[in-house]
């Protein structure tokens, strides 16, 4: 077999034409160019659900070209695609899209893209690049109705993925909106009208209606106090109708339920570019995204002169945007002008850089002024996993060590819990797990977050680290 002598060789991920071409010369499988870099960005979202690969070759006699994606590190194929019955021996920027599977089979992270060009004659070349994939798609387990009823131009769908926690007496979900008094009802009526979607199982809901192009709806159990909401718990915008002849929808919260948080990453278009790194910036719930002009610049900048905008999230306060790929420069990110630095809650300055791996970068921003919430000279913690359980009031301090990093040294018993407070009984503004393992991660905003857990941790004598100049903070667990 031959090998691709040069598989890091670029490859975008955002041709799309086929161009076709031929040669009188007889031609050895290569690949020309491929237009990726090497741990560019992919965003997938239930709209966009392919990983587009694009290149160019050249072949006397070409067979195929296969495409498989893989996580890092495995060998297990979990997305591929081909193409086949070519006729020249010349391809020019052809974009093949890999159909990627849904979040809960492949979760965000790195995935290798592994590319081979085959001739007839059985010659191939190889070539692997790395991609880092935010996965935004959602794995459907449901089983609609296929044929639409006479008279009916769209089927509206709807996966619950916590259907089955609506009580049995409150499960009935009705689409209300401009097409009401057309349709056999009032328009916006609220629900609880004629247009009752068809429960197939707690998670999957589906109804035919006779919608005309721009008519708008939305979702309801019944009254406008129980309407659908977005992931962060908003009021969903009105869906509008444009020929389509299914409409799927996910329903992630109600108006009148408890919330249940869901981090849809659907970073902006215009700050994904091959080539680049993606900053994210989570901003405080008591800073809004589109309430002011939000800027990424160097470190030390002086001015806007050379500053990239910053462009709001559509449904969640963030913002992002695309810088070049600098090895050791530091972005930040500011409010109005370069003067105004963004910092965590702590009133530590965050900064965003180019590992040479990891996009997008995230940073947490609390305040573009003073700290929102200032740390004193220890914290503490409490819980069933230490000595003093949950009614510690003495004696489990952690010490300071440096600004915004703490210490304690202490006993833990396993399969137990415990919080980070900043004084004992101070639970309003405690601290809890973000993300992470029972040994290291990161700590949730502060007032939310589960218990820390011992869970499947040998009991005894441990280390513990907090730090909280970064994000909203992290820790670490170092068994002495």
């Amino acid at each position: 077999m031959k090998k691709f002598l040069n598989p890091f060789l670029f490859i975008s991920l955002f041709a799309s034409l086929f161009l076709w071409g031929c040669e009188d010369d007889s031609v050895e499988p290569m690949f020309q160019e491929v237009q990726n870099q090497e741990y560019d960005l992919v965003v997938l979202s239930d709209a966009t659900s392919s990983v587009p690969v694009s290149f160019t070759a050249a072949a006397d006699e070409l067979s195929k070209v296969t495409v498989e994606i893989t996580p890092l590190g495995s060998s297990q194929v979990i997305a591929s695609n081909q193409l086949t019955n070519i006729k020249a021996t010349t391809l020019n920027r052809v974009n093949l899209g890999v159909p990627f599977p849904g979040s809960k089979d492949a979760p965000t992270g790195i995935y290798t893209v592994t590319y081979k060009m085959t001739s007839k004659a059985g010659e191939q070349q190889t070539g692997t690049y790395n991609i880092n994939v935010v996965n935004n798609l959602t794995s459907i387990p449901c089983t609609y109705t296929s044929a639409l009823p006479t008279g009916k131009t769209v089927w509206v769908r709807l996966y619950l993925p916590k259907g089955e926690d609506l009580p049995a007496n409150d499960n009935t979900i009705y689409i209300t909106g401009s097409f009401g008094a057309r349709e056999g009802g009032t328009d916006w009526d609220g629900g609880n009208g004629p247009h009752k979607f068809t429960r197939l199982s707690d998670n999957c809901y589906e109804i035919a209606m006779h919608l005309v192009e721009g008519d708008q709806f939305k979702i309801t159990r019944g009254t406008w106090d129980k309407q659908m909401t977005t992931g962060s718990g908003q009021d969903s915008d009105n869906i509008v109708y444009k020929n389509e002849k299914s409409i799927q929808i996910i329903v992630r919260n109600w108006k009148d339920r408890p919330l249940v948080p869901f981090e849809l990453l659907d970073i902006p278009s215009s700050a994904v570019k091959s080539g680049m790194l993606t900053v994210v910036a989570d901003l405080d719930k008591d800073i809004q995204a589109k309430d002011d002009n939000y800027y990424l610049v160097e470190k030390g900048a002086t001015s806007l002169a050379n500053a990239i905008k910053m462009v709001p999230f559509s449904e969640a306060n963030k913002v992002a945007a695309a810088a070049p790929r600098k090895a050791g420069v530091e972005y930040v990110v500011v409010k109005g002008d370069a003067s105004s630095t963004g910092k965590n809650r702590y009133g530590f300055a965050q900064t965003a850089t180019w590992d040479g791996k990891t996009n997008p970068a995230r940073i947490a921003v609390g305040s573009f002024g003073d700290a929102a919430f200032t740390l004193g000279n220890k914290i503490v913690m409490v819980g069933n996993a230490t000595p003093g359980d949950w009614g510690a009031s003495s004696g489990q301090d952690y010490t300071k060590t440096a600004p915004g990093k703490y210490s304690i040294t202490i006993d833990l018993k396993t399969d137990s819990n415990y919080l980070l407070l900043p004084e004992y009984n101070q639970w309003n503004d405690k601290w809890g797990v973000g993300a992470g393992t029972v040994t290291q991660g990161t700590l949730a905003s502060q007032g939310g977050g589960s218990d820390f857990s011992t869970k499947g941790l040998a009991a005894g004598r441990y280390k513990i680290d907090v730090d909280f100049t970064v994000g909203t903070g992290t820790y670490k667990l170092t068994k002495l």
